[in-house]
């Protein structure tokens, strides 16, 4: 008799599991019908593989931590740990767990995660209304990305008077909520009002990103006439689930002009 057994997984039984890459896990049962605890510290995936002559879905063996007490059952969900990066698909093969191998099959879906940096990008409106930058394009999904920015895009004026600019006295709950919004994130919007479009082109053309890379290419950014020296614009540049954020400022302003005495009544200069 085995030393372990899978409970509740025959071997004519294929276990299926679909989820993004980082995302998947596979539940396990083992019983121990020895006197002695055992120890499980790996499952292989190296037979798990992207059709009939794919790449293997993992070759490094998963590592685990099990310990079967004698006698008894252990449960686990054990983390597969692939590559974020891991193409999707259907794999199908075997998983082997202390010496018990099992047919398996894992759907993969496509995910596509994109992360732009600088966030924001700042932009000084003082420098001239045509300006480039570097912009760095990460991929951390699975499925190629095609970047262009090329557009016009809205462009609102923060208002500096806007009801979210008023501090309010946060207390007991009140002040309980805002740290939690706090610690995942959540800030308040700034209200703002469209004044014109910023206009966006890639001079070296549209990039298709891989995943699992990173890429730094050259934006070139054109501001409307006539923004408010003394105020703070927004625009939001959509790229699949993620925003190009540009905050446009100016930094050096111009001071204004001396305004004309009035002259008395009945005095001369």
């Amino acid at each position: 008799m085995a030393k372990l057994d899978l409970v509740d997984w025959p071997p004519d039984h294929t276990l299926s599991l679909s989820g993004s890459a980082g995302a998947l896990r596979i539940p396990v049962t083992l019983r121990n019908a020895t006197a002695g605890a055992i120890q499980v510290s790996d499952v292989s995936l190296a037979e798990v593989r992207l059709g009939a002559a794919g790449k293997p879905l993992r070759l490094d063996p998963v590592p685990v931590h099990m310990s079967v007490a004698a006698n008894g059952v252990a449960r686990a969900r054990i983390r597969l740990r692939l590559d974020p990066a891991t193409p999707p698909g259907r794999y199908q093969g075997e998983i082997k767990l202390a010496g018990i191998s099992r047919p398996i099959e894992i759907e993969v879906v496509a995910k596509a995660e994109l992360v732009i940096r600088p966030a924001p990008l700042l932009v000084d409106a003082a420098l001239g209304p045509e300006q480039r930058f570097a912009v760095a394009f990460e991929n951390r999904g699975n499925t190629a990305l095609t970047i262009d920015l090329t557009g016009d895009y809205p462009l609102g004026e923060e208002l500096p008077l806007a009801p979210d600019r008023l501090e309010r006295p946060a207390d007991g709950i009140e002040r309980l909520g805002q740290i939690f919004k706090d610690v995942i994130g959540i800030s308040a919007a700034p209200v703002l009002a469209q004044v014109g479009t910023v206009g966006l082109f890639m001079p070296g053309g549209p990039v298709r990103l891989e995943p699992g890379a990173t890429r730094t290419e050259q934006v070139a950014v054109a501001l409307p006439e006539g923004l408010s020296p003394v105020a703070r614009h927004h625009a939001f540049v959509p790229v699949y689930a993620a925003d190009l954020h540009m905050v446009v400022v100016t930094a050096a302003k111009r001071a204004p002009a001396p305004k004309a005495r009035r002259r008395k009544q009945g005095t001369s200069e």
